[in-house]
């Protein structure tokens, strides 16, 4: 529960009035402040039942099972994760650089892809791995526990070269809408040391990212576009996810990482900035 102010006097009279219409539910918890920490996670008061926090979800026909206390989830994005493991075909790589408990790459896994999970929650992480388990798609699924400018930086370099020499499709998820426009620029001189060909295979990148802008479209291109050190304009395409707040809005951008980027000089130099800075969420609205 998020429970306001006014409702507060009756919160353990709520949690108990749930858990008589909800059989299968046996803990009811209300949220008690925001997602102010590194691992996304929030605190948590239980208003009835016992207090075990590990939970079992099913979201598009696949099991999830997590510490509901010590991992991210949100129930609101089941839409947005179908939509883009359809995009993906099977034979396809899908780099998901913060794949909390699986909801992208276990999927993706089920559907044919190969895919690189990481999450630097060690939790999460954890959890990963059982899902991975949980759904037999563990021999499908590499996982990590790095940050996410060194997963794209480490695994995704290492792995890219041979996957543009291919004609199957690459994938990078980057659901971390509070700052993964900023991890954009990770892709800057990525493979400067590689030789590049006439006809590579790019990988396509799905970022997500919050914006209280007038013109929400315009305004995440314009971050992805300074992050990456190329225009995007006409060369990517804009997916409304949700309203997470008044006036603030969850969107995806996507588009095919050009090769100017990936081969570029220029490297950044926010590189060296601690990783738990980098990660640290400090955004709310993204578990209502």
């Amino acid at each position: 529960m998020n429970l306001r102010d006014h409702q507060l006097p009756y919160k353990n009279l709520i949690g108990e009035v749930i858990m008589d219409k909800n059989p299968g539910v046996t803990c009811v918890v209300n949220k008690t402040n925001i997602i102010d920490t590194t691992y996304r996670n929030f605190k948590m008061e239980v208003l009835a039942g016992e207090e075990n926090m590990v939970a079992k979800v099913k979201e598009n026909g696949v099991t999830y099972e997590f510490d509901f206390s010590r991992v991210y989830w949100n129930p609101r994005l089941s839409t947005e994760h179908q939509r883009v493991v359809d995009l993906v075909k099977r034979g396809d790589t899908v780099f998901d650089v913060f794949a909390g408990v699986g909801p992208f790459a276990i999927p993706a896994a089920r559907s044919g892809a190969n895919v690189l999970a990481n999450d630097l929650n060690p939790e999460s992480y954890r959890w990963l791995q059982h899902n991975c388990k949980l759904n037999k798609v563990e021999k499908r699924v590499r996982n990590f526990n790095l940050d996410g400018r060194a997963f794209i930086q480490g695994p995704v370099k290492q792995e890219l070269p041979a996957l543009m020499k291919g004609k199957a499709g690459v994938h990078v998820v980057m659901n971390l809408p509070a700052l993964a426009l900023e991890f954009l620029d990770a892709f800057r001189g990525l493979l400067l040391h590689e030789e590049p060909s006439s006809d590579e295979n790019l990988p396509t990148v799905h970022c997500y990212g919050f914006t209280k802008d007038d013109n929400p479209d315009t305004d995440v291109v314009k971050r992805a576009s300074q992050s990456l050190g190329v225009p995007l304009e006409k060369r990517c395409s804009v997916h409304f996810v949700r309203n997470v707040a008044p006036n603030k809005d969850m969107m995806c951008v996507s588009f095919t990482v050009p090769k100017e980027v990936l081969f570029s000089s220029e490297q950044t130099e926010s590189s060296a900035e601690p990783a738990a800075k980098r990660q640290k969420c400090e955004e709310a609205s993204d578990s209502t």
